[in-house]
């Protein structure tokens, strides 16, 4: 009996493992793993990694990783998707590039097979960051900890931070566009894959903050990084006096033994801190409209891990770096962007009206009056039951071949970019906008070739009745190229995209020279110019030149032909008359901080768009536009389109157009420099490109007493308190209770060797004489001293300030705090301007 029943156990056990080996043998067993965003942070509209880990336990299996709107939520717009083909016991780990609304809260992460069946999918919850806050990413691998850098922000706002490793990074540079600062410290690059190092470069290049610090592990650190430094470290040593880090943090002294890397710096290098025996402890260089700064301490050993001003000091590694000119910041309007992309300039989606009307009189014509005498002559009206039906279907079908006619069978594809180059970085950032006008409803596969990154604009506004909505029917597949696959348009609706990739810098170079010319007789003070040359070695034509400077703008004389090279010299703006720039921590999301008018040169503009006036030409430029019609000749509309465009990434926040002491070509040509490939019709290119070269710019310092005005400084609110967290130096409206702290840094060209004045200079717009209580920091005794402002001449609302001997209140590169406070007693105060200005000489 107990054999018989051990028997049977044993036969049912046997039984009950058969599906068990068949499931083993015959079926996949997918699991994923993710990592989302920048540990679940994200930016709306600007594409985040998803790094899915797969397991696949089961037998083989082909299929892709997806993010789909019916599963991940409606706010994703549409369907990102990649191929991944996992035979049986392999594991893969794959990025997947999406991008979201604001009001995600979470992406979940599907494997499809090739029949479409959910095989697995994990979910991870999210987060969006504020285009005015902060995001840092720190990579490190010390068991002390991670470095805090969420102190690292504007005054009134937010930091966010994420910690990665290696693995993390993403080999696509837009992948990257969210992030404000990378941080590698303690961790070994070595690992780092040549796709992940040219996504660092290219990151760099467009703006990014790379920060890589020394130490013990300063070898492993800068192993994959070693190109982009300004310090190519090559060995060790030991230092104890640290104050040259205390002084750049403004946080007094720092003494305590560690270990510091050495080596040898680069060419453009330049050195914010060394030791005693000129031993660089921190040294910069920039990389396009990027900057590397290299630490060559270790933030977590002693004595800087429980020193009190390191925060100090990331703040002023990070406020202090070069303004970004109002171009830098990619698509911030994609309604302006989207209607930039419909503009068809020549080309009318609707006949004329003069053919579509005669057509109608002629159809009227023939079933009316014509066919009642012809019936009437021969006798036999009652046969108009049968012509007019005739005639209804023949009109019909001449409507329906006329149409199809004129709408031929060829798509049109109407594309814009941007391209963005340097001349210390070989490669150029290209940003574009691809439009597709169908001239029948069918179905398109949309290709980038080049393996520019591609996706549908979701728009907020429908405001054209003739764009198409692609964005939940559209699949984004990811592989080595990305393309829009088998979406509907139907028949002259126009579908939009965003495009972006790297591409070889175009060979369109030149050089400035920069100098500044004494006063004359009749003038209290000198000026800057700048004088230079442009030439054209590629293969286009670069239509409408226009140079780009600090405050000034000058349109050449003609086309750039491939070959040309065309001079120019211009006076820059007097000293004074243009606001500081705003560091690349201020990002204004307040119009009335941008829109006021501003003059310069008796010219009355919109401050906010005084960049596009440049490039478009003050002629053709019209506030206007944005209300009104495309216009009806080709030349209109092509002006309609390149303002259009321009508005959608070009912002010039707080008065100024931030190009500090950079000089810049700004021209149109006819080719769109991104490959497209597109299957459903023939198709036919509309290409306006816009190129933005940053020329080579030698600065001559003046010998003499010279005045380096507002416009050579950058700004940042240390401290915002009150309810008015946008307040700045410029246009600020405060109320009572509130304070405002301001930091003002000379660009790095314009730190005078000797500071004989400083002047504060304050506009209220008003004749009012009541007093503001303004404050500047005393950086030798660490507080804050009052200062009395001059009262103002009649029929000036300016009140001015000039402090001789003002070496206590200049801190690391002749830096400067102001604060302001309103008093409860003042009732609302509007500021139209706080300005510094340093006098002396270099």
């Amino acid at each position: 009996m107990a054999k018989r029943v051990i028997s049977l156990l044993i036969i049912a056990l046997l039984v009950s493992l058969v599906p068990i080996a068949q499931l083993q043998e015959g079926s996949p067993a997918i699991s994923l793993t993710l990592n989302a965003g920048y540990d679940g942070l994200f930016r709306e509209n600007e594409w985040f990694p998803l790094r899915v880990q797969i397991s696949n336990d089961g037998a083989d299996v082909a299929g892709r990783v997806v993010v789909r709107p019916e599963r991940a939520g409606n706010a994703f717009t549409n369907t990102f998707s990649v191929p991944v083909d996992m035979p049986a016991g392999s594991r893969k780990s794959v990025f997947l590039y999406v991008t979201a609304r604001s009001y995600a809260t979470e992406v979940r992460v599907e494997f499809l097979d090739d029949a479409g069946v959910s095989l697995a999918e994990q979910a991870n919850p999210l987060r969006n960051v504020l285009y005015q806050d902060q995001l840092h990413v720190v990579l490190t691998q010390a068991s002390a900890g991670s470095v805090d850098l969420t102190s690292v922000r504007s005054g009134g706002y937010n930091a966010y931070q994420s910690n990665w490793l290696i693995e993390n990074i993403p080999d696509r540079a837009a992948a990257l566009d969210a992030v404000d600062t990378l941080l590698f410290t303690d961790i070994d690059t070595g690992p780092l894959t040549t796709a992940q190092q040219q996504a660092l470069a290219d990151w760099v290049a467009e703006g990014g903050h790379l920060i890589v610090t020394g130490g013990t592990n300063w070898q492993a650190t800068a192993a994959g990084l070693t190109d982009l430094l300004p310090l190519r470290p090559d060995g060790s040593d030991t230092e104890s006096n640290l104050n040259s880090l205390g002084a750049l943090a403004g946080a007094g002294e720092l003494q305590g033994e560690t270990v510091i890397a050495t080596g040898t710096l680069a060419d453009d290098a330049r050195v914010l801190a060394e030791t005693e025996a000129s031993v660089p402890l921190v040294a910069r260089h920039t990389l396009g409209l990027g900057t590397v700064d290299y630490l060559a301490v270790d933030p977590l050993a002693q004595p800087l891990r429980d020193w009190t001003g390191l925060n100090d000091l990331w703040f002023m590694l990070t406020s202090t770096l070069p303004p970004q000119p109002s171009w830098a910041r990619d698509l911030v309007e994609i309604d302006r962007a989207a209607n930039a992309v419909e503009v068809l300039p020549g080309l009318n989606l609707l006949p004329d009206v003069l053919p579509l009307c005669g057509f109608l009189a002629a159809y009227v014509a023939l079933i009316g009056p014509l066919n009642y005498v012809v019936l009437n002559r021969i006798n036999r009206r009652e046969w108009a039951w049968l012509t007019m039906p005739i005639f209804i279907l023949l009109f019909s079908g001449l409507a329906w071949a006329v149409g199809f006619n004129l709408r031929g069978n060829t798509a049109t594809i109407s594309r814009l970019a941007v391209v963005e180059s340097w001349p210390d970085v070989e490669r150029a950032q290209v940003s574009g906008l691809v439009g597709l006008l169908s001239p029948r409803r069918t179905d398109y596969t949309l290709m980038m070739t080049d393996g520019s990154l591609l996706r549908p604009m979701a728009r907020t506004i429908q405001a054209n009745p003739f764009a198409a909505s692609v964005q939940s029917s559209t699949d984004i597949q990811q592989a080595d190229s990305f393309r829009a696959d088998n979406f509907t348009v139907d028949a002259s609706f126009i579908a939009t995209f965003s495009t972006s990739s790297t591409i070889d810098r175009p060979d369109i170079s030149g050089q400035a020279s920069l100098f500044y010319e004494p006063a004359r007789l009749d003038e209290t003070t000198g000026h800057w110019a700048v004088r230079g040359s442009v030439r054209n070695n590629s293969q286009e034509t670069i239509s409408n030149p226009v140079i780009l400077a600090r405050g000034a703008s000058l349109a050449l004389e003609a086309a750039l032909e491939p070959g040309d090279i065309q001079t120019f010299e211009m006076p820059l703006i007097p000293d004074g008359q243009v606001p500081a720039a705003p560091s690349v921590l201020e990002r204004s999301t307040d119009s009335t901080s941008s829109i006021l008018a501003f003059n310069r040169f008796s010219r009355d503009t919109t401050a906010s768009e005084q960049t596009i006036r440049d490039i478009i030409n003050t002629n053709l430029y019209s506030s206007r536009l944005y209300t009104t019609a495309p216009g009806n000749t080709a030349e209109e509309q092509e002006i309609f389109r390149r303002q259009y465009f321009l508005s959608s990434f070009m912002q010039d926040h707080y008065l100024s157009t931030a190009r500090g002491n950079g000089v810049y070509l700004a021209g149109w040509s006819d080719r769109m420099p991104l490959e497209t490939e597109l299957d459903g019709a023939a198709w036919a290119a509309l290409d306006t490109t816009l190129h933005l070269v940053e020329l080579e710019v030698e600065i001559v310092p003046p010998t003499g007493r010279v005045v380096i005005g507002p416009e050579l400084f950058t700004w940042v609110a240390r401290e915002r308190v009150g309810l008015t967290i946008n307040s700045a130096p410029v246009n600020a409206a405060l109320q009572p209770g509130e304070e405002a702290t301001f930091q003002f840094t000379p660009l790095p060209d314009a730190v005078l060797g000797r500071v004989d004045a400083l002047n504060i200079e304050l506009n209220m717009g008003t004749t009012s004489r009541f007093e503001v209580p303004v404050e500047v920091w005393n950086w030798q005794a660490q507080a804050w001293d009052m200062i009395e402002l001059e009262p103002m001449q009649d029929r000036t609302s300016v009140r001015r300030q000039s402090i001789d001997d003002p070496a206590m209140y200049l801190g690391v590169d002749n830096t400067v705090r102001v604060r302001l406070t309103v008093d409860e007693t003042l009732g609302f105060l509007r500021i139209l301007r706080l300005a510094v200005e340093h006098e002396g000489q270099y």
